[in-house]
């Protein structure tokens, strides 16, 4: 029988991978999440690697046409999350571990608010998204901490993941200081960190962005999301025997 996977994914999210056997399901999905939070998958044409909050398994019958109209929430309407299946066999078998970025980027605007609130979210949320490209064709994984997903103690888990990333990319817009603070305390390990900046301010349109400290000449400046992926993709390839300990 066909299994169906719903990854739950940061920014509120999810990707789906229907029609996977169990063993599929087993090793090239729920292992990965269990060992590391991070599944790869391909979705078009692409494989890409992604920070996964949450699974949800279902299995069905038959297999999923998409070419029969029928929408896959459709088809695990009422199904059972058969995710606790999977997890025993999973935290024996765990597979190697991708390297992982940090990205700290500020969490602002509301998915539900009014419509400025809407359009900040909106463009962080964008934002992530366009980095989080770039260094899944890196090699790696984009991970951010949301502050609706806070499992933990909000601060300690930021602090986990810079301690456990390979190096660290910080959007320091609309200069807000647990930027500031999360960049900082990367650079306080040791770890390698990429700045990047739009030009003017997402909360205020209009307004320069403001770099504080000496750290400005060391910035990415970007207009759009194109050219904030050119400029990532370009600052990861040539630094990159340093970013991965390539030597």
């Amino acid at each position: 029988m066909p299994f169906h996977t719903i990854a739950i994914l940061s920014g509120d999210r999810q990707k789906t991978i229907p029609n996977r056997s169990e063993s599929e399901v087993l090793s090239e999905i729920v292992i990965p999440f269990i060992a590391n939070g991070v599944i790869t998958a391909k979705w078009g044409k692409k494989e890409q690697s992604y920070q996964v909050l949450e699974l949800r398994i279902y299995e069905t019958k038959e297999p999923w046409n998409k070419r029969s109209g029928t929408v896959i929430a459709d088809v695990i309407h009422k199904k059972r999350n058969v995710y606790s299946r999977f997890e025993k066999k999973a935290e024996a078998l765990l597979s190697t571990k991708k390297p992982k970025v940090f990205v700290v980027t500020p969490i602002q605007g509301e998915k539900h608010g009014d419509q400025e609130q809407q359009r900040v979210f909106k463009e962080y949320d964008q934002r992530f998204a366009a980095i989080e490209h770039v260094i899944s064709d890196a090699g790696a994984v984009a991970i951010r901490i949301d502050k609706e997903h806070a499992l933990e103690d909000l601060v300690g888990r930021i602090k986990k993941e810079i301690r456990g990333s390979q190096f660290v990319v910080a959007d320091l817009t609309d200069e807000r200081p647990s930027c500031y603070f999360e960049a900082g305390f990367a650079e306080a390990l040791g770890k390698k960190v990429i700045y990047l900046a739009s030009k003017h301010s997402v909360a205020k349109p209009g307004t320069k962005t403001v770099i504080h400290f000496d750290i400005h000449m060391n910035m990415n400046y970007f207009t759009n999301h194109d050219e904030l992926k050119e400029k990532l993709s370009s600052a990861i390839e040539k630094n990159r025997s340093v970013l991965f300990d390539e030597n």
